[in-house]
């Protein structure tokens, strides 16, 4: 769970205390509420609800309570009893206050504005949002990311301001990195690295281990005008291992072979057969690439790392 008590520095004298609360300092996040609870009755607890998003610190500035914080498999007990004492709730935690002493004034600190939209009120509900949200989720989401898809493999990170569309299919270890958009009908496979700026639109088909670098562009019609949508968009294919050099452009309905390099800037428009290099404007053939990326020689041999792909290559 990471929830957590935090304990404050207290400055003193004999004139009384001090203590100071300082936002992303002593308080995980940005303050943007406070709000306390004061004459309550003693035999009613409060709560009885968790937040989507909303992270707190809960401290007693007088009197004390006790708190049960639930992340959906444990319940923890947890007291507030001195001022220079908080109680960091984070986000899709169910929480109880109880056992008020007839002092007691609660304060909470809180990380966003109030909206009903956030609060999860019924513990059933809450353990739905967890199955279908946290529990079953077993890859990174930034928190200023958007994604709405469930089909995404372990281990991968989706970094800041991406959105990913319900329909599309991300494999697992990928690195989805800021400012990158994925369209509905978008397959990605595993191990694929997607550098940031970067906008992949209905129809693209992606393979393994494949690299896109910063701001590639892809298109998925030949033919487009404003509001005007063809029946069906013409797709992209990148077969595995193949990479792709920053700010190129690849054009609606080409296909990109495995193992294939295009080079920074390239403007390609046809297809690319596995193994080969292409880049300039409009990208032409240049050579034949390595599995490590390196330019092989006329041979066919990698003087790089020593691999001789003469009999692969056709």
């Amino acid at each position: 769970m990471q929830e957590r008590y935090i304990e404050f520095s207290e400055i003193g004298d004999a004139r009384g205390s001090l203590v100071s609360l300082e936002e992303m300092k002593n308080i995980p996040f940005r303050i943007k509420r406070v709000y306390y609870i004061y004459d309550t009755d003693t035999q009613l607890p409060r709560g009885f609800h968790a937040h989507k998003d909303l992270q707190q610190v809960l401290i007693c500035v007088s009197g004390s309570c006790k708190v049960i914080l639930d992340n959906g498999n444990i319940r923890s007990e947890y007291v507030l009893d001195k001022p220079n004492k908080g109680l960091f709730v984070d986000k899709t935690i169910w929480r109880e206050m109880y056992d008020f002493s007839k002092d007691c004034v609660l304060m909470v600190l809180a990380s966003e504005l109030y909206s009903e939209d956030d609060y999860l009120r019924n513990y059933e509900e809450f353990k739905t949002y967890l199955k279908d949200n946290i529990i079953e989720k077993n890859y990174f989401k930034h928190e200023k990311s958007i994604v709405e898809t469930r089909n995404i493999g372990s281990n991968t990170k989706i970094w800041a301001y991406t959105h990913v569309f319900p329909g599309a299919e991300i494999g697992e270890n990928c690195n989805i990195n800021d400012h990158t958009l994925i369209e509905n009908d978008v397959v990605i496979g595993n191990n694929v690295t997607i550098k940031s700026g970067v906008h992949i639109w209905d129809g693209a088909r992606i393979g393994n281990n494949v690299f896109i670098g910063p701001s590639v562009v892809f298109t998925n019609d030949l033919n487009p005008r404003s509001k005007v949508y063809p029946s069906k968009f013409a797709q992209i294919v990148i077969e595995d291992f193949a990479s792709i050099g920053a700010n190129s452009t690849i054009v609606a309905g080409n296909k990109i072979g495995k193992h294939a390099m295009i080079g920074a800037g390239a403007v390609l428009t046809k297809d690319v057969p596995p193994y080969t290099l292409w880049y300039g404007n409009p990208a032409t053939f240049k050579g034949f690439v390595c599995t490590c990326g390196k330019k092989l020689n006329e041979r066919k041999f990698c003087e790089s790392c020593g691999k001789d792909l003469s009999t692969v290559i056709d």
